[in-house]
């Protein structure tokens, strides 16, 4: 063979070779991103108007907030806020006051800790003040909370991510 042909496999070789390594190949086992939004209220972007229309309700004033907890198919949501008194708490810009800070969905039917198959970036947290649950907390911004006793779901709950979160003055264990 000659050098020129012997240089083109070679060239040719060393990219199969790259794009094998680097382009994610489908059947590669990926866990699912967490997300820390529910039916579109997404913590510090979704204000009390997004969760009227998601949840069906009127608000009754424009500083109105919608807290719950309201029935919805599948269990039960609960909203809480950044109120400005828990802004200036945490050192949040003024833009996040009256925005959806937290989430909380309990789900009618039953699901077990090894039904949700969570992936390695679910962390499991313990609570020192409360011995009956723990959570599983994720960096995303999604957390389950599973009893104890029976390590079933008793709340789906959508926070802020840990990057929004490095950006505030918060202290907390394991959930908002």
């Amino acid at each position: 063979m000659s050098a020129k042909i012997q240089m083109i496999l070679s060239s040719g070789m060393v990219a199969v070779v790259l794009l094998i390594v680097l382009v994610p190949s489908n059947n590669a086992a990926s866990e699912p991103v967490a997300r820390n939004s529910w039916r579109g209220i997404t913590p510090l972007r979704s204000s009390a108007e997004d969760v009227a229309r998601a949840v069906g309700a009127e608000l009754e004033s424009s500083d109105a907030l919608l807290i719950g907890p309201y029935k919805v198919e599948g269990g039960e949501v609960t909203f809480s806020y950044l109120t400005p008194s828990i802004a200036k708490i945490y050192r949040a810009p003024r833009s996040m006051v009256g925005k959806v800070f937290t989430i909380y969905f309990k789900p009618i039917e039953a699901t077990s800790r090894a039904d949700l198959g969570l992936g390695p970036s679910f962390k499991r947290c313990l609570e020192q003040n409360d011995r009956t649950i723990y959570y599983y907390v994720s960096d995303a911004g999604v957390a389950y909370r599973l009893r104890r006793d029976s390590d079933r779901v008793e709340t789906v709950i959508y926070q802020p991510s840990r990057d929004e979160v490095r950006g505030l003055a918060v202290v907390t264990e394991c959930v908002f």
